[in-house]
C-alpha cells in the first residue's frame, strides 16, 4: 500500500497542489491531509497564520479523488480540521477520533487524532492522522504537548496489538521529549532516515522538522522518502508498506 501525507498549507498553492494530486492518485491508496477547510465563510487567517488559502479545499480535493472516500475530522466549529482519503474498495472496519488537546478558543483551538481501522487483505491495520498543538513559542516541549502525547499514546494501548501508521503535522521538533513518548510504540522513520527537514524552501522559519510518519514494528517499510514536489511549505511525505 501507498501513502502520502501532507499539510495543505490549505491549498494556497491551488494549480500545483492540484496538479500534485492528478499526478499522485492513480498510485496512491491513502491520502492524509491537516489545514482542511469546510465550507469556511470566514478568512483562513482566523486559524493559520495566512489568509491566501481556500475556504472550501476539502470538497475541492474531492472534486480531485472522485476514486476514494472522504474522512473529514472538524477540530474547530465544524469548519476546519483534517482528513484522510481512502481509495475506494478497501474496506473499513471502523473509524473515529480522538481529543489529544482541549483548546479554549479559535485561536488555540482543539486538537485531535482520527483513526481508520481498515483490511489491507486479510490484514488488519490502523492509520491515525492528527495536526498537533501550535504554540506561538516554538515547537519545543510544553506541557500541553507532553499532555498531548499522553493521549496519544493511551489511545495507542487501548487499541491493542493492531498495526498502526500514525502521520501529520505534529508541530514538534525532532529531538524534543513529547516525540520520544511516542516513539515508545513506534519507529520514528524522519529520524531512522536521517531526514534533514520536512519543510520546503517556502517556510522562513527555523524549525527544521514537524511532519512525521511513525510506524509500528508490524509494519514492513518498502520505501519512505520526502517527495520534492513544491505544493505548501511542508514537504509531501511518501511511505509504500505492507503489514507483516
Amino acid at each position: 500500500m501507498k501513502l502520502i501525507n501532507l499539510n495543505t498549507w490549505a491549498g494556497r498553492l491551488k494549480d500545483p497542489l492540484e496538479d500534485f494530486l492528478k499526478r499522485n492518485y492513480r498510485d496512491t491508496d491513502i491520502f492524509c491531509f491537516q489545514e482542511i477547510f469546510n465550507e469556511y465563510e470566514g478568512n483562513t487567517n482566523d486559524f493559520i497564520n495566512h489568509s491566501e488559502g481556500s475556504l472550501n479545499i476539502l470538497n475541492e480535493i474531492a472534486q480531485l479523488l472522485p476514486d476514494f472516500n472522504m474522512f473529514f475530522c472538524p477540530v474547530a466549529e465544524n469548519v476546519y480540521g483534517i482528513a484522510i482519503f481512502l481509495k475506494k474498495g478497501i474496506e473499513v472496519i471502523a473509524n473515529g477520533e480522538v481529543i489529544i488537546f482541549a483548546g479554549s478558543d479559535v485561536k488555540d483551538h482543539t486538537r485531535k487524532m482520527q483513526w481508520l481501522h481498515i483490511k489491507n487483505g486479510r490484514k488488519d491495520l490502523m492509520i491515525l492522522n492528527t495536526h498537533g498543538h501550535w504554540d506561538p513559542s516554538g515547537r519545543n516541549d510544553t506541557p500541553n504537548r507532553i499532555e498531548q502525547s499522553k493521549a496519544i499514546n493511551s489511545f495507542i494501548e487501548s487499541t491493542g496489538s493492531i498495526p498502526k501508521i500514525l502521520v501529520g503535522d505534529l508541530n514538534l521538533n525532532l529531538d524534543t521529549q513529547s516525540i520520544k513518548m511516542i516513539e515508545k510504540y513506534f519507529i520514528n522513520l524522519v529520524k531512522e532516515k536521517g531526514i534533514e527537514t520536512t519543510r520546503t524552501e517556502l517556510y522562513t522559519g527555523e524549525d527544521k522538522h514537524t511532519d512525521y510518519v511513525f510506524i509500528s514494528p508490524e509494519i514492513f517499510l518498502e520505501n519512505f522518502k520526502i517527495l520534492p514536489d513544491i505544493v505548501s511549505d511542508h514537504s509531501p511525505l511518501f511511505i509504500e508498506f505492507d503489514v507483516f
